[in-house]
């Protein structure tokens, strides 16, 4: 479904990508792992059309979309939650819903019905439509952002860092609701730093180390690596 052909990118002198391959079929769950400024964020940017790549290619069913926009790709269903600030801290959870209509320009009794359903997979955000995301709880923001996401009923989801800064207890919540997300049909590449959080969700991983993939296999064979789990997990502590 999802094909990337040796990948390079730079920031402006600063290379970080270095012939990046990967695929993903339909249907799949891959794990994107690596330490700090190993490059994930960035493939991720690219792929989903908010960076463009220096050199090779990313083709979708096919068809190479190196050069679309994010909006464009958007609508034909890859999204990207971003790390970080993923939503609008300043508007309300309805307006944050609303906002991504503008993204798929469909029929107004559509959207409706697509708000509808992300309203009942995230029955607290319903009980907060009139709060302002921003004071949200980190958990219930990251929620936000899945919703926002919904609402473009993806095809690919890539989703950068969905367990940063928060209790393992909302984590575990969260996995929940990725992996009904899954369930339903939705491709998903995930990008994490933890080995046991991408465990629980990809059956498959892909590990990046300076900008280059080290490892592509199955998840279960990367948690055996205990190079590379040092790496992960110690990673950030040595930087």
């Amino acid at each position: 479904m999802l094909q990337v052909h040796d990948i390079d990118f730079s920031y402006g002198n600063l290379q970080v990508l270095f012939g990046v391959s990967l695929q993903v079929t339909q249907g799949e769950a891959l794990a994107l792992l690596g330490t700090n400024g190993a490059g994930k964020s960035t493939l991720l940017r690219v792929i989903s059309g908010l960076d463009t790549a220096d050199g090779g290619q990313v083709l979708l069913d096919g068809e190479d979309i190196s050069e679309e926009p994010a909006e464009r790709l958007a609508s034909r269903g890859l999204v990207l939650i971003p790390g970080g600030h993923a939503v609008f801290a300043d508007m309300t959870v309805d307006d944050n819903l609303h906002m991504q209509s503008f993204v798929v320009r469909k029929n107004k009794h559509s959207v409706q019905e697509r708000r509808q359903a992300v309203l009942e997979t995230f029955p607290r955000l319903a009980d907060r439509l009139s709060q302002q995301a921003g004071s949200l709880s980190g958990g219930e923001q990251q929620q936000l952002a899945l919703a926002r996401a919904l609402m473009l009923e993806p095809k690919v989801l890539c989703i950068d860092e969905l367990s940063l800064g928060l209790a393992p207890v909302i984590v575990a919540e969260l996995l929940e609701i990725v992996a009904r997300i899954h369930a339903s049909g939705v491709t998903l590449i995930l990008v994490e730093q933890s080995l046991n959080i991408a465990a629980e969700l990809c059956d498959r991983a892909v590990f990046l180390e300076k900008g280059q993939v080290k490892f592509e296999g199955k998840t279960a064979e990367l948690l055996e690596r205990d190079d590379i789990a040092r790496a992960v997990f110690l990673g950030d502590a040595q930087a």
